[in-house]
């Protein structure tokens, strides 16, 4: 973010000082600088500056900066933006910047670098805010999608969603006036799940059981084949997973990807234990968003997880595509489920 702001303000102050004197009037050329900043913003980021504050720490930024000059430069002209800004302008921009960017690591460097403890007046009553710059910090778990390969996902979540919403708006019309005629009541059926980090939110299915299913004694029970509270038109749509299309509004909401591990439900029990008392990697499930498919479903571990070994494969499956996400994979995934829903195994 500190980037991001320095490359904003100093193509500004340049450009200011630049039309100081000069008898025709010269637009900013916006275009350029917004995407000079969101580009620093990725490659002159450091997650560890801190740790590696020190003399080495400036051949690595020097690296960044050049790759950062070159990138700009190779999306200007790309742009063709160069055609209409003058050269003197952005040599000047990318050396404030450059002196800039140096000067807010430096006092970054002596704001984080750690300090020494000093003892406090009372033995039994230390310093909590110098503490805390000494003491070392371990990383449990590294965030598995980051920068671009975040970037690229949101913006596949958000392109393809947008794009198979409005194409399926007759189908899905189509469905819910099906819903209401088999068994009058909601044609959407919500449900809490766990998703990102953690936290819960509300998942949009096609209702496919008959009213009030859910609201017995039996509504943590997982669905079973011949399942007799799945309606006749519910019974089509699990089958060709068709039931699992208003997901597209969870994946526009920001809730969910199209690609990731099916979230579970809240109340969710195999072999009457929560999962992560039956795996202890069952929490590393939530590292990245839920998607309406995932690795484990192309891999036929789609359906209930009435037994130990189901689950434990389903989060073995899970957690690989969490080790080896990226945008090609995604692409994998979503072409595999075609062909896994054709074949609709393991779907009632």
């Amino acid at each position: 973010m500190v980037d991001f702001a320095v490359l904003l303000g100093t193509g500004y102050l340049s450009a200011r000082l630049h039309a100081v004197g000069e008898s025709s009037a010269w637009q900013t050329p916006d275009g350029l600088l917004w995407s000079a900043a969101v580009l620093a913003a990725f490659l002159l980021y450091d997650a560890c500056f801190a740790e590696r504050a020190g003399p080495g720490s400036w051949r690595a930024f020097g690296a960044r900066a050049l790759a950062f000059l070159a990138a700009t430069l190779a999306t200007a002209f790309a742009a063709r933006w160069l055609e209409h800004v003058p050269v003197s302008w952005v040599a000047a921009w990318l050396a404030l910047a450059l002196v800039a960017c140096t000067a807010v690591r430096v006092l970054m460097r002596r704001r984080l670098r750690p300090r020494a403890v000093d003892a406090p007046a009372d033995a039994h009553a230390p310093h909590p805010g110098r503490i805390a710059a000494a003491l070392p910090v371990t990383v449990l778990a590294e965030r598995p999608i980051r920068r671009w390969h975040a970037l690229v996902k949101a913006a596949m979540d958000y392109t393809l969603g947008g794009i198979a919403t409005l194409a399926l708006l007759p189908a899905l019309g189509a469905i819910a006036l099906a819903i209401r005629i088999d068994d009058p009541g909601p044609v959407l059926f919500k449900q809490r799940r766990h998703g990102y980090n953690n936290r819960e939110f509300e998942i949009y299915k096609f209702r496919t059981m008959r009213l009030g299913a859910n609201k017995s004694a039996d509504a943590i029970k997982q669905t079973e084949r011949d399942d007799p509270r799945v309606t006749r038109v519910g019974r089509f749509l699990r089958k060709w997973s068709l039931d699992e299309l208003p997901q597209l509004f969870n994946v526009l909401r920001g809730e969910m990807s199209l690609v990731g591990p099916r979230p579970h439900a809240v109340v969710m029990r195999t072999e009457q234990r929560l999962g992560e008392e039956i795996v202890a990697a069952y929490p590393h499930r939530h590292r990245v968003k839920p998607g309406i498919t995932g690795w484990a479903q192309v891999h036929g571990a789609r359906g209930a997880t009435d037994t130990e070994a189901q689950l434990r494969r389903r989060i073995e499956l899970d957690l690989y595509y969490i080790e080896h996400c990226s945008p090609l994979l995604d692409f994998k995934v979503l072409l595999m489920t075609c062909r896994e829903v054709l074949r609709a195994t393991n779907a009632y």
